[in-house]
């Protein structure tokens, strides 16, 4: 039945007028925007890549992968995802795997590099055009660090005067002391008889900064203005509601003096901050001047587990009144806040452990993925790598690049064996043209093609009459576009016209999250390719809009253009090549083997 419906969409495609073009060729009137919007790409080093066979991934290793984050200009990138900025975890020296206790704020850590090490993987970032920001902690340090040691040295002498002490939160009464002298988010000073605590909020490896210290924001910013200065292009900012335990307003006010002095050396310097909580108390952080603050909502560990229970319940409306709910909330706190929407991260279970089937793992990234804003793909989910209800070593686990690599990494402790990594790694998903790693790259170029969906400066919650329809319009420069999403497995006639939005009469391009290759089939044409790149070409497309009426696949998101909006053909600097449709994409609206591939 699938290739009877497939033969026939082929003959019948090139006829239908109303259906979207893929070729791209037609560029007149170009705008270029070169801005703060991208499509980012978080980077755990230590489980990325290993150059050198210690069994530790290294900056050399991202060197050696930059390919596949994005192509060279005019090189074939149908092996590439086309991300065109990267967040790197923290590259510090550091005692700890993950390298939040830093010890040294202006080295790379040993078993990452060296600073030529970096600067080659920052010079050969730009030249791609991939901008770069680092992991900025500063709510606390290093155990370790010579600030935290001198610091102890000299309260174990009496020196209570001494500069370094007043870097830190030393106490006699910390709160929620014990009577067996515990104190929750404080640790015992070593070796002090005097019965001083540290703050230690995240652990007694790591103090907390005191940040009413005028020495401590001097050195802030001189860490800021070194890597700044080297040509980084931003911060992730680790930690922003603990800044000042239990003091919203404070550490508000320590994110906006953060950022204030960020833009002051680098008038584009991109901010990114963690604030892990709802999306009310996400919104009042954007008072500080931030860029970005994570939408944890949208991951399955945010309070209201955003995407997770839009699917599972088939709520495409809510999802569409959240999404103008939360843009305008953010909004009026900052005009030109940028939302950041992400599944997972190294903090929590990856996505691939929690949306079962291929499918569902497509559906959440078209939904995370065409969201106004920034949104932040974590290192292997875009090859559906699994883990991370064990504990933290299984959010990290190294990136399987083939089939034939067992992984590399020392983590987890079971000894480096990558328990949760899929059948087919990266390098060979490539080669399958409905995996979902090309899946990700579809999302990725169709979004390039339409950047009105990525800096909406409205976002309006469209309403087409379907509980199971996610549907919202993005306006930008005097342009329009609607994103709408089938969310369920079954197809979707929505009039489009009849719900008063038959201005958007254009169908701009789509993708299509359904898996119609069976593992079989996939490894037979592994076996036959050779890890050959095939040519993936573009076809006419299979959501049909015929007179204001919109016909979905399951799990499809068509974007429909207002050609009655000035619109200019943008261009952004990431790329301008056409969304990728392909056969096995193809399914009629009537056809009943939708749920094939999950």
């Amino acid at each position: 039945m699938l290739r009877k419906a497939i033969a026939m969409l082929l003959a019948i495609g090139m006829l239908t007028a109303v259906m979207a073009s893929c070729n791209g060729e037609k560029q007149e009137n170009n705008k270029v925007y070169d801005d703060n919007y991208r499509n980012f790409y978080e980077i755990y080093v230590r489980s990325f890549s290993d150059s050198n066979g210690d069994g530790i991934g290294d900056l050399q290793g991202v060197i050696s992968k930059i390919d596949y984050l994005k192509a060279a200009d005019g090189q074939d990138d149908s092996h590439s995802l086309g991300i065109n900025a990267v967040w790197l975890m923290p590259i510090f020296s550091s005692p700890s795997d993950h390298k939040y206790d830093v010890t040294d704020y202006y080295s790379i850590d040993p078993s990452y590099g060296t600073m030529g090490d970096f600067d080659e993987l920052l010079k050969k970032f730009h030249e791609r055009g991939i901008h770069l920001i680092l992991d900025l902690v500063v709510n606390h340090s290093s155990q370790r660090h010579p600030w935290f040691l001198q610091a102890v040295e000299a309260l174990n002498k009496g020196d209570f005067e001494n500069k370094y002490v007043k870097y830190y939160n030393f106490t006699t009464e910390p709160e929620g002391l014990d009577e067996e002298g515990n104190a929750k988010g404080y640790t015992v000073v070593p070796g002090n008889e005097e019965g001083y605590y540290y703050e230690s909020r995240f652990s007694p490896d790591m103090p907390d900064l005191n940040l009413d210290n005028p020495d401590v924001w001097a050195e802030i910013k001189d860490i800021m203005k070194f890597w700044l200065d080297k040509g980084v292009d931003g911060f992730r900012l680790d930690a922003c509601k603990s800044y000042y335990t239990n003091s919203m307003g404070q550490s508000i006010e320590a994110l906006a003096k953060i950022v204030d002095y960020g833009k002051s050396v680098k008038s584009d310097c991109y901010f990114v901050a963690e604030v892990w909580d709802g999306p009310w108390m996400i919104a009042q952080y954007y008072k500080s001047g931030v860029d970005s603050i994570f939408n944890f909502d949208c991951s399955y560990m945010g309070p209201y587990a955003g995407l997770f229970n839009n699917i599972n319940t088939g709520n495409g409306q809510k999802l569409g009144r959240h999404l103008e709910e939360f843009n305008v909330d953010i909004r009026n706190q900052n005009i030109n806040a940028i939302d950041a929407p992400f599944l997972s991260n190294h903090d929590t279970p990856r996505s691939g452990t929690y949306f079962k089937g291929s499918a569902n793992k497509k559906l959440a990234a078209s939904l995370y993925m065409m969201l106004p804003g920034n949104p932040f793909i974590y290192y292997g989910e875009e090859i559906g790598m699994t883990g991370g209800w064990e504990n933290d070593p299984y959010k990290r686990l190294p990136i399987k690049w083939s089939a034939n690599e067992s992984g590399f990494n020392i983590l987890p402790p079971t000894g480096g064996k990558n328990v949760n990594a899929p059948q087919y790694g990266a390098l060979e998903q490539l080669n399958h043209e409905t995996s979902l790693v090309n899946h990700y790259r579809r999302l990725i170029k169709l979004k390039n093609q339409n950047p009105e969906i990525q800096r909406a400066q409205v976002v309006s919650n469209s309403d087409l009459g379907n509980r199971n329809v996610s549907a919202y319009t993005c306006s930008f420069d005097s342009s329009s576009v609607m994103v709408v999403t089938n969310i369920t497995g079954t197809p979707k006639t929505i009039d489009v016209k009849a719900a008063g939005y038959g201005d958007y009469s254009e169908l701009s391009g789509f993708v299509i999250a359904d898996d119609y290759i069976e593992q079989e089939q996939f490894r037979a044409y592994m076996e036959e390719s050779e890890y050959e790149v095939p040519e993936i070409r573009p076809m006419a497309s299979p959501v049909f809009y015929v007179n204001g009426i919109l016909t979905l696949p399951p799990r499809a998101t068509a974007v429909l253009r207002n050609p009655g909006k000035v619109n200019s053909t943008f261009v952004t600097t990431t790329t301008t090549a056409a969304p990728i449709v392909t056969p096995t994409d193809i399914v009629t609206p009537t056809d009943s083997e939708s749920s094939v591939g999950e």
